[in-house]
């Protein structure tokens, strides 16, 4: 099992690309040769230990917020799949779409929890 401030930075990081502008999005999206629903999957892959690990190894260390704010952000993602979102997913659907500025907005705040724990530095979207 990861120590916690390398598990706290692998979730940091999926947040940092949701977070980022559709633009860096995009050209993160590029420069991985990966598709858009790949932010999505990255984020549920982190979500989905992140909050586990620590929570098992360091009792409390992550706040109530950023627990409901994670749950939040699998919300709105999980709201904007399915085959009648594809437009959604797409790099005109990531500037456009309110759901993917909701997104942004929510995984902000959740940085900004993560970046009050003092524990890591949190990367920018250029690091990633």
């Amino acid at each position: 099992m990861p120590d916690v401030p390398t598990s706290v930075l692998r979730l940091a990081e999926t947040l940092v690309m949701l977070a980022a502008s559709a633009d860096e999005q995009a050209a993160w999206i590029a420069r991985h040769q990966w598709h858009t629903d790949e932010l999505a999957l990255d984020f549920d892959w982190a979500n989905g230990w992140v909050p586990w690990s620590v929570d098992e190894q360091s009792p409390r260390l992550l706040s109530p917020a950023l627990h409901d704010l994670l749950q939040r952000i699998e919300n709105c993602l999980t709201a904007m799949s399915g085959q009648s979102n594809t437009e959604r997913w797409t790099p005109k659907g990531l500037a456009t779409d309110p759901g993917w500025a909701e997104v942004r907005h929510l995984s902000s705040q959740a940085l900004a929890e993560i970046a009050a724990l003092d524990l890591i530095a949190i990367p920018s979207s250029a690091d990633l």
